[in-house]
């Protein structure tokens, strides 16, 4: 049994996050096509990304402590594994409650990619060296979001939407082949009762908050994007689905930028105060472009500005949970930032589809996106402010 080397935990991790994440990129991209398939409404939509994220949040800090146990080997492996079957269910479902079994079902490497491949990091990447990884690594959600967004509406117009599900188990099989007779770097032993697990520091636990309302504004925002230039903009299905895959080609960019600029210019904080307001102006953009036609430029311009900020919160969120956390905790406070993120994750999506279905207009959801964006640097100055008070 040997370690992985740094290209094996880059490419691990990236599948890893990939497979965690990819079943909302098909939700969104296919949105129209599920609509069809299931006589479902939008809001119904929005409840497969609830299912998923509600799942992944409330289980994350159980895979956290978990993930501390196992190591990071045996852990990814795990969400790769599950992964393969949530894509299959998802491609295979007969029904829409099936559907829906198949997105709760996907919570689990949802809410198990993050702490497994932060272990993976910490494993093999000592303090100080980890903005990089972290960006790559993290990145792999992107990857997913470019791959689903230029691939499924053509392998969907060429074959279905179902087989063109299908051919993306090729990320969970070629994760679980990467990590094939590696082990984890003498994962930690549980304590032997709750007083001795090292608290969670307040700086994470405002990570954990800024994580609750950028994930209810950036679920309503990705699930219904690509909706949105269709029906608000007359787009058609395969520009729509090259809009999000710009947001994810960005994502990886900005993804992999800004961890060694927060780990070694700005800090954490500082960084997630840039993104929010980033994302804000995305969101104020889409409103105006809610109410009269504009040009296709400037829905680019505000895809690239989510690109850049909103999709890279989270590679500076696990970045600075992997620094503030003490020494066997790195599991727990990642899910705790987990449990937040996806929560407000899993109630953006269906509250957007549930308001344009109510108003029949998208403008006053996505003013409410930019408002919680806006809240977003606020708590972004206390994850700064209290960052000198996390355990070492």
């Amino acid at each position: 049994m040997r370690r992985l080397t740094r290209f094996e935990l880059g490419l691990v991790g990236t599948l890893t996050m990939t497979v965690a994440t990819f079943p909302l990129v098909v939700f969104g991209v296919l949105a129209a096509d599920l609509i069809a398939e299931f006589d479902a409404d939008r809001w119904q939509i929005g409840i497969l990304v609830t299912a998923a994220a509600i799942t992944g949040g409330l289980l994350s800090p159980a895979f956290g402590r978990i993930t501390d146990h196992w190591g990071g080997v045996r852990a990814s492996g795990a969400a790769l594994g599950i992964g393969l079957f949530t894509f299959s269910g998802i491609a295979l479902a007969p029904t829409y409650l099936l559907l829906v079994a198949a997105a709760l079902f996907s919570g689990i490497p949802q809410g198990w990619g993050n702490p497994a491949s932060n272990a993976l990091i910490i494993e093999n990447v000592d303090a100080g060296r980890r903005g990089v990884i972290t960006g790559i690594k993290q990145s792999g959600v992107q990857v997913g979001t470019f791959l689903g967004g230029a691939l499924l509406p053509l392998f969907a117009g060429l074959w279905g939407w179902r087989p063109a599900v299908l051919v993306f188990l090729v990320i969970p099989l070629v994760g679980l082949g990467s990590l094939w007779g590696r082990s984890s770097a003498n994962p930690s032993p549980p304590p032997s009762n709750r007083a001795e697990r090292p608290p969670v520091p307040v700086a994470v636990k405002w990570i954990a908050a800024y994580g609750a309302v950028t994930g209810l504004a950036t679920s309503a925002a990705f699930t219904f994007l690509p909706l949105f230039v269709q029906e608000a903009q007359g787009w058609s299905v395969g520009a729509a689905g090259w809009l999000l895959a710009g947001i994810g080609l960005v994502g990886v960019a900005s993804r992999i930028a800004w961890g060694p600029i927060a780990e070694r210019r700005l800090g954490h904080g500082r960084v997630l105060w840039i993104l929010s307001i980033e994302s804000t102006i995305a969101a104020l953009v889409l409103a105006w472009a809610a109410s009269s036609p504009v040009s296709p430029w400037l829905l680019i311009f505000a895809a690239l500005l989510f690109g850049i900020g909103a999709v890279a919160w989270n590679s500076v969120g696990m970045l600075a949970v992997m620094d503030l956390s003490p020494e066997g905790g790195v599991g727990r406070g990642t899910g705790v930032v987990l449990l937040g993120f996806l929560l407000g994750f899993g109630l953006g999506a269906p509250l957007m589809g549930l308001s344009v279905d109510a108003l029949g207009t998208y403008s006053p959801g996505w003013l409410v996106v930019a408002v919680l964006f806006a809240s977003g640097s606020i708590m972004a100055r206390r994850v700064r402010a209290a960052s000198t008070l996390a355990v070492p």
